[in-house]
């Protein structure tokens, strides 16, 4: 059915809550399934020359962190897993990664933002949706 599942987090609760279900989906099929866990961190140019403040070493402490979160949930977990890192839009990279990597689902938080929101900001669980190769699993 299922030989490799994406997991993007972003250390929101949705995104740990959708990792949890993509334990139990690995384990509830079998332990042969892989699983990606990605963080994309969509960095910035910041071209203010007075100020200094060392974002790209703060998007890493967040970076870090978020995967350490998603490794201390799987590594008594028994399922076969790697941590990826991506810097640049979200939607993008997590369908570029689940078509590259050939993952056949990618499990996701839904942040459940009201439709005006979604309107005007977008939602990055509603772009993978639509343009991902492969099925989309929202958790809410």
């Amino acid at each position: 059915m299922y030989n490799h599942l994406l997991v993007p987090v972003d250390g929101s609760e949705q995104a740990y809550k959708a990792l949890d279900q993509a334990i139990r989906l690995v384990k509830a099929i079998g332990s042969q399934i892989s699983l990606s866990v990605l963080h994309v961190t969509g960095r910035v140019a910041i071209s203010e020359p007075f100020i200094y403040f060392d974002l790209g070493q703060t998007l890493d402490d967040e970076e870090n962190a978020v995967l350490a979160e998603a490794a201390n949930k799987l590594k008594d977990s028994g399922v076969t897993y790697n941590l990826l890192r991506a810097d640049g839009d979200p939607a993008i990279l997590i369908c570029r990664t689940a078509q590259e990597r050939g993952c056949d689902l990618i499990v996701m938080g839904s942040r459940g933002v009201g439709l005006m929101s979604e309107i005007l900001l977008g939602s990055v669980s509603h772009a993978v949706s639509q343009h991902s190769h492969c099925p989309v699993l929202l958790v809410k």
